[in-house]
């Protein structure tokens, strides 16, 4: 194991930079604010750490990049704000989740309230959902795990062509694997940031999914070129907790990158990247300091505020009891795997009140 460490002297120039105008606008953050965002050049503190490299195979020595002050951000021309008119980010579900209509609206809309509280101040949409026909993605068998795949590019392409003019950027969401080209075996998520697009799976975050039992695995004969029967009644993965935690955390690193933000190697930081899922469930749920005011600075939040949206978030699993809704079977949003992150925020925002 590899500790990615930097020193104070380098962690305090990412954040604050070297600039005196960046320095006057670190200086208009609350002395509370500049506590918490001091805390990633302090050593010694329980809330930021550094990154652990496990293995060769994880995203620092398989991608070698620059590692990206607030200076660098906030200077380069990729860096997207959004405008009056462009604010709304929009999540547009693909095919199925969960086994009924109302389980596919419950996830989806826990999905919403965790992007609305993490990019606080922005709406969230959700767009109706689409079968995967309608988006006219070609798809394949993969060669190897047996699983249906939908082409990632073509998904973009159609998201693209139903982009709300008021968007900030739309994020296709489905349970079905993807592939980017024929050469590739799979792929999480992809995007153009240019264009404020992208589309991510869950369905590798399924517990299941790498058993020899999995349910997805087809059998028997190949479905012909064009037949999106197949998709039909096809397996989506229960609704778990980990499950839930994981696409939180896809979610927001992916739209994270359509404000510019790059793959963080400074602190544990949900901006990491990951070439696997091991690699991608060490990730905090939330961001590190830079990034944090990486995306302050975009958005205009207020940091406590933010913190304070998401603990609400997850401390509420949307349990019904007032005496109309007893009658009904509860969909109890499983918050299990949050346990940790829900204390780590309350600590953060001991530091902001």
């Amino acid at each position: 194991m590899q500790v990615v460490q930097y020193s104070s002297d380098t962690l305090r120039g990412a954040l604050i930079s070297g600039d005196p105008g960046l320095q006057d606008l670190y200086e208009r953050f609350s002395p509370e604010e500049r506590k918490l965002l001091n805390e990633a050049f302090n050593p010694h503190s329980a809330l930021f750490r550094p990154v652990t490299v496990c293995s060769p195979s994880d995203w620092i020595p398989s991608h070698p990049e620059p590692a990206e002050t607030f200076q660098d951000f906030y200077g380069k021309c990729e860096r997207r704000v959004p405008s009056p008119h462009r604010r709304t980010i929009y999540v547009q579900t693909i095919g199925q989740f969960g086994d009924s209509d109302r389980h596919t609206q419950e996830y989806i809309g826990w999905l919403t309230g965790y992007c609305q509280a993490f990019f606080h101040g922005l709406p969230v949409q959700v767009q109706g959902p689409i079968s995967i026909s309608q988006t006219g993605c070609r798809f394949r068998v993969n060669d190897s795990t047996h699983n249906l795949q939908i082409h990632a590019g073509d998904l973009l392409r159609y998201l693209k062509t139903i982009k709300p003019p008021d968007a900030f950027c739309i994020v296709g969401a489905t349970m079905v694997d993807l592939y980017p080209r024929d050469s590739w075996n799979f792929v999480f998520g992809t995007a153009s940031l240019t264009e404020g697009v992208g589309v991510f799976s869950f369905a590798r975050y399924d517990e299941e999914f790498y058993r020899s039992g999995y349910k997805g695995r087809l059998k028997g004969k190949r479905p012909a070129k064009g037949d999106y029967s197949v998709f039909n009644g096809y397996y989506t993965p229960p609704i778990t907790s980990a499950l839930l935690l994981r696409s939180c955390k896809t979610l927001t690193h992916e739209i994270g990158h359509m404000f510019g933000l790059l793959h963080c190697q400074w602190l544990q930081c949900v901006m990491q990247g990951s070439n696997h899922l091991e690699e991608s469930d060490r990730r905090p749920l939330d961001l590190c300091p830079i990034c944090l005011r990486k995306l302050q600075s975009a958005i205009g939040f207020t940091i406590a505020e933010r913190y304070k949206a998401l603990l609400r978030w997850m401390e509420d699993d949307g349990r019904e009891s007032d005496l109309e809704a007893r009658g009904k079977r509860e969909i109890v949003k499983p918050l299990e795997s949050f346990q940790a992150h829900r204390d780590w925020s309350r600590t953060c925002l001991d530091f902001l009140l």
